[in-house]
């Protein structure tokens, strides 16, 4: 019986056996990029990124921020728009603090980048513990069962923990990388408050993904060597286990987005009890080929990714390089098992759509388990 790229893709993230390589892809910033410059080509006019997908024969993956609902009590959000800038003041009893965000999807972001912060200087710890303190999450799964229903079999709607877990929702939102270095040195006490109640709103976020229909949550994502190694297994991977822990309890396979340049962290990641490293960037965009990463974890941990975003631009490599690599890509995972084809992490604004369609070509001539390139 032929699976299903949906059914493949959680058949080799749970570990179980599948008839060839998965593969899910992710074009966003693609999409994004040339629907807002009206560039797409004529073929995907008024297509969505399911269809455009399922044309090139590919699995897919969708993007969703959240399955719940922010609110506040006790204080007052004053929201400015200028776009493309959002500034957001937070009103507290206890203070005041505000933050400036950008978001141009035309220019590929599906997610808004942080302009400043809210913490600005220490007498900001109050106000930003009481806005943590006076947080609610609603659960609100009618946008993502829309996208569910959307992408039917082709694949994968990917929603999780916002994709920070609590100490990272710290450094990234509220206190920027830069000043958390500094905070951390000169009041630990102010920034583990702030861990401690993120961890709090965590722990709720755990409880409405494991009543969701979400069958693979992303718990943490975005990770850097020079950011996050002096800070990974004192407050990453205790909090790592204990949510896989509470979600395979529940039935759920978990995942990070693990995209970014990692070889400090590699020796770590076993210990999360993370089933997935999804988005996976290989040499050439880090220093790690998928050979040394398949060495260092096994069979324990399913990779997802493997092609890097810049294998999809013609003006860097030839449709013969491309095809070099990803079958050199299959010689390096064979026989094949816990790995799921991917991007690393999306197909560039001037990459080549009809390279995700070429994947599919070359997992059909080279990639039913076991692998024989």
């Amino acid at each position: 019986m032929v699976m299903s790229h949906k059914a493949r893709i959680l058949a080799a993230a749970r570990q179980q056996a599948v008839d060839k390589l998965p593969f899910g892809a992710r074009i966003d910033v693609w999409y994004n990029y040339h629907y807002g410059h009206g560039t797409l080509p004529e073929k995907y006019q008024g297509w969505n990124m399911v269809e455009i997908l399922r044309d090139q024969g590919a699995g897919a993956q969708l993007r969703h921020l959240r399955i719940w609902k922010i609110e506040y009590d006790d204080l007052e959000v004053v929201i400015q728009e200028d776009p493309p800038y959002t500034t957001t003041e937070w009103r507290t009893p206890v203070g005041t603090v505000s933050q400036k965000t950008v978001f141009t999807p035309e220019e590929g972001p599906w997610i808004v980048y942080e302009v400043d912060h809210p913490f600005k200087s220490e007498p900001d710890y109050p106000a930003i513990e009481y806005i943590l303190g006076h947080t609610r999450l609603v659960p609100d799964f009618s946008e993502y069962l829309e996208k569910e229903k959307m992408m039917g079999e082709q694949g994968l709607v990917m929603t999780g923990m916002d994709l920070y877990s609590p100490m990272q929702q710290v450094m990234r939102y509220w206190l920027g990388y830069e000043v958390f270095f500094y905070e951390l040195h000169d009041h630990p006490a102010q920034v583990e408050r702030l861990c401690e109640l993120e961890g709090e709103l965590a722990k709720r976020k755990l409880e409405i993904l494991a009543e969701s229909p979400v069958e693979m949550p992303l718990l943490c994502g975005n990770w850097s060597d020079e950011f996050h190694t002096p800070v990974f297994k004192k407050y990453f991977i205790p909090w790592l286990k204990e949510a896989s822990d509470y979600l395979h309890a529940r039935g759920k396979v978990t995942q990070v987005h693990a995209d970014g340049e990692m070889k400090r962290l590699i020796p770590f990641f076993l210990e999360t009890g993370v089933d997935v490293a999804e988005a996976w960037s290989p040499v050439p965009m880090t220093s790690v080929t998928t050979g040394e990463l398949r060495e260092a974890w096994g069979d324990k941990v399913t990779i997802w990714g493997g092609i890097p975003a810049v294998l999809f631009e013609p003006s860097q490599y030839s449709d013969r390089e491309f095809d070099d690599y990803v079958k050199s890509l299959f010689k390096e995972i064979a026989p094949g098992d816990n790995f799921i084809v991917g991007m690393g992490d999306n197909l560039p604004f001037d990459g080549d759509i009809n390279r995700v369609g070429r994947v599919v070509e070359l997992i059909d001539k080279y990639g039913n388990l076991p692998i024989e390139v």
